[in-house]
């Protein structure tokens, strides 16, 4: 009998995996590849963030039999998305407790302020509108100084909330971002960041 070295059983291994699965008894048999979703089908990421959320939204236009095309910018919402980028990626967030909360001061170059700006200053309003919370956004050298204080500044487990989210917690706090963002590509500019 003649000897196999390592490579040689290496080689026979692999072959006994490649070997279809429906020849070894008691193994579940595989639909042909032809019969498989192919991997197109499977993926669900549009690939780059920005994009896979652009994508997302012009399918809901496209699915909206009363989309006004007229009016879709998505160029806006596009705008909108460097913005969250800017700030998610590149600001710089100085955090300081205050009474009932947290106080942070976002600011970075001045592509960054600017988009800092834009976004917290719009997302202070619903922010106080849909929580237990107190928000402002006021400008300062480089940026914004964002506030959250709790309503309740008894409330210590919300006071702790507040500060354990910081400053990207609360900015992405809440569910109404897809429908903000929906709300930017339709056109619309009530409460929508502004561009320029």
């Amino acid at each position: 009998m003649r000897y196999l070295g390592s490579a040689g059983v290496a080689s026979i291994a692999l072959s006994l995996l490649a070997a279809p699965l429906h020849a070894q008894p008691g193994r579940m048999v595989h639909a042909p590849d032809h019969e498989r979703p192919s991997a197109a089908a499977r993926a669900t990421q549009g690939g780059q963030a920005a994009f896979a959320a652009m994508q997302e939204i012009v399918k809901l236009l496209e699915s909206d039999s009363t989309t006004d095309w007229t009016k879709v910018n998505l160029e806006a919402l596009r705008q909108h998305l460097i913005d969250m980028d800017a700030v998610t990626m590149r600001a710089r967030v100085k955090q300081s407790t205050v009474a009932g909360g947290l106080t942070m001061d976002v600011t970075g170059d001045a592509a960054v302020a600017a988009s800092a700006l834009r976004m917290l200053t719009a997302h202070a309003p619903m922010l106080e509108s849909t929580s237990a919370w107190r928000a402002t956004a006021t400008a300062i050298q480089g940026g914004v100084r964002f506030t959250v204080v709790a309503k309740n500044p008894g409330d210590a487990a919300d006071v702790a909330r507040i500060r354990g989210l910081g400053m990207i917690g609360l900015l992405s706090w809440g569910d109404h971002h897809t429908a903000h963002h929906l709300m930017i590509a339709k056109g619309a500019t009530a409460g929508a960041h502004s561009h320029h």
